[in-house]
C-alpha cells in the first residue's frame, strides 16, 4: 500500500490551485523586480498587488507585509530586529519574554540573545502547555520591549491566549507583541488588531517552501538581519521571490476561504483519532481536547519500558505510516523540550508521536492508523525492549 503521511506539520502538499500558479509564474515571472525596464516593472506591480491582497485578507497595511524566505527568517527578523533597534536607540540592555515552548527559530534565537547579555524570561506553561497571561505580566519589567508567544504550538496544537495577552500588552505600547502564526493560520480564528508582528510560513499552507511572511505594524522600529539592496521597504535585501510570493499570495486567499469546511472536516477527524487513542490505556495524550487545541495536531506518549519516540516511528514505518515525534526543526533531540515544558517527565517527553492532519486524509485512512497504533502497542507490550530495538534497525 501507499504510505499514508501524518506529518503534515513538517510541510504540506502544494494545494492544487497553486500548482498551477507555481509553473505559470516560474515560467514567465523571470525579470528581476528590482530592474528599471518594463518586464522588471510588470514583475514589481506583480509583487505589489500581491502584497495588497495578502494585506486585505490579514487587514493590515500593504506596507506592513515583508516577503521573507520562511517562517524562520520572519521570527529571526522580528526578535533580533525589535532588540538590535531598541539598543541602538538607547545603548540599553533590553529584556525579552517567550513561552518555554515556542519553535526553535524563537526559543533558539533568544537564546543566543541571553548568551549576548540580553535579558530573557521564558515562562513556563501549565500541563496543557498553556501560558498564564498573569504570569506574563508579572514577568514585564521596566526594560521589556518584546514578548513573543506562539499561536498554536507546533507539537501539540495547544492554543495561546494570543488574543487576551495582546489586550493587556496594548496597555504598555513600550512593548512590542510578537506571534509566530505557523500552525494557527487557517486553523484557529485570528486577528491581528493587538498583534504588532506576525509570522507565515508557505509550505505550512500549501504554498511552496522558501517564502514567509512577516507582519510588522507601523510603528515598530526594526535592524534588517542583512545588509545590500532596499528591497521590502529596507528590511530585507535581496531580489525577491517573484513566484514564491504569486503562490504564497493565492496560499493564503485560499486558506481563509476555506478555513471553515477545512476546520469542520479536521474537527471531525480529530475528534475520531482522538477519542479511540484516548481509549488505550498504556497511552498519555498530550494535546489538550478542544477548544485548548487546534483540530490539526494530536501528540501522544507511551510511558513504559523506556519505549522512544523513535521505536514507535519506526514499527509504524513498517506498517507505512509516517509520523512524527516533534517539530522538523528540533528532530534530532532526543527528548521534547515542548513536553519536558508541560509535563516534567523525561519518560514522557522522550516517547510522543505527533500526528498533524490534513483535509486529504480520510475517515479509512484514520481507521488505518489507530489500528495500526492499537497494533504497536500489542506488539510493545509482547516483546522486550532489546528484541524491539532490534526490529527498529
Amino acid at each position: 500500500m501507499n504510505k499514508l503521511y501524518f506529518d503534515y506539520c513538517a510541510s504540506a502538499p502544494l494545494h492544487p490551485q497553486v500548482i498551477h500558479k507555481l509553473i505559470d509564474s516560474s515560467v514567465n515571472l523571470y525579470a528581476n523586480a528590482s530592474s528599471t525596464h518594463e518586464m522588471g516593472f510588470e514583475v514589481n506591480r506583480i509583487i505589489e498587488a500581491s502584497r495588497e491582497r495578502i494585506a486585505n485578507v490579514l487587514h493590515v497595511k500593504p506596507s506592513e507585509v515583508i516577503f521573507t524566505s520562511g517562517a524562520t527568517e520572519s521570527n529571526n527578523m522580528a526578535i533580533l530586529g525589535v532588540v538590535r533597534a531598541y539598543m541602538k536607540r538607547t545603548s540599553q540592555i533590553p529584556h525579552l519574554i517567550l513561552s518555554e515552548v515556542e519553535h526553535s527559530s524563537v526559543y533558539n534565537c533568544c537564546k543566543q540573545l541571553r548568551d549576548e547579555g540580553v535579558e530573557v524570561t521564558f515562562l513556563g506553561v501549565d500541563r496543557s502547555g498553556v501560558v498564564n497571561p498573569s504570569a506574563l505580566e508579572k514577568a514585564i519589567q521596566d526594560n521589556t520591549v518584546l514578548v513573543s508567544i506562539m499561536h498554536v504550538n507546533n507539537e501539540t496544537g495547544t492554543i495561546q491566549p494570543v488574543h487576551e495577552i495582546g489586550r493587556l500588552l496594548k496597555t504598555k505600547p513600550a512593548i512590542q507583541f510578537h506571534v509566530d502564526g505557523v500552525q494557527g493560520f487557517g486553523k484557529a480564528n485570528l486577528d491581528l488588531e493587538d498583534i504588532d508582528l506576525y509570522t507565515l510560513s508557505g509550505h505550512k499552507m500549501g504554498g511552496p517552501k522558501g517564502i514567509g511572511i512577516l507582519i510588522a505594524k507601523e510603528g515598530v522600529e526594526l535592524m534588517p538581519l542583512m545588509y545590500g539592496g532596499n528591497n521590502e521597504f529596507g528590511h530585507r535585501p535581496g531580489t525577491t521571490n517573484v513566484p514564491g510570493v504569486v503562490c504564497l499570495t493565492e496560499a493564503v486567499e485560499l486558506s481563509i476561504a476555506e478555513q471553515a469546511e477545512k476546520t469542520t472536516y479536521l474537527t471531525s477527524l480529530h475528534h475520531f483519532i482522538y477519542s479511540k487513542l484516548q481509549s488505550i490505556p498504556e497511552l498519555i495524550i498530550n494535546t489538550p481536547e478542544p477548544p485548548l487545541s487546534a483540530p490539526h495536531i494530536i501528540n501522544f506518549s507511551y510511558q513504559n519500558k523506556g519505549i522512544t519516540s523513535a521505536i514507535m516511528i519506526s514499527i509504524l514505518a513498517k506498517k507505512n505510516i509516517v509520523v512524527s515525534s516533534q517539530s522538523a526543526c528540533s528532530s534530532k533531540a532526543k527528548a521534547s523540550r515542548v513536553l519536558m515544558a508541560m509535563t516534567h517527565n523525561e519518560e514522557i517527553a522522550s516517547s510522543s508521536i505527533r500526528l498533524s492532519l490534513h483535509e486529504s486524509v480520510s475517515f479509512e485512512d484514520a481507521k488505518y492508523l489507530v489500528n495500526s497504533i492499537t497494533e504497536m502497542i500489542d506488539q510493545i507490550k509482547s516483546t522486550n525492549k532489546f528484541q524491539l530495538l532490534l526490529h527498529q534497525k
